[in-house]
């Protein structure tokens, strides 16, 4: 996963904790866990416009 391995994943959730305390690690992966999802969402979003829009290009060089 981007060159980083799990040891270097527990260093960085350490860090993490230290700076930010526990009690708002939770909320920090949750709202990051919805900005990964709607990111990913617009990227579909954006994926599906531009094939319908190669597809209605196709049609009309049928035509």
């Amino acid at each position: 996963m981007f060159g980083v391995g799990p040891q270097e994943l527990v260093i960085i959730g350490l860090i993490f904790l230290v700076i930010f305390g526990p009690g708002s690690l939770p909320k920090m992966a949750k709202d990051m866990g919805r900005f990964v999802s709607e990111a990913r969402r617009a990227i579909d979003d954006f994926k599906e416009e531009i094939t319908a829009a190669g597809d209605d290009e196709d049609d009309e060089d049928k035509r």
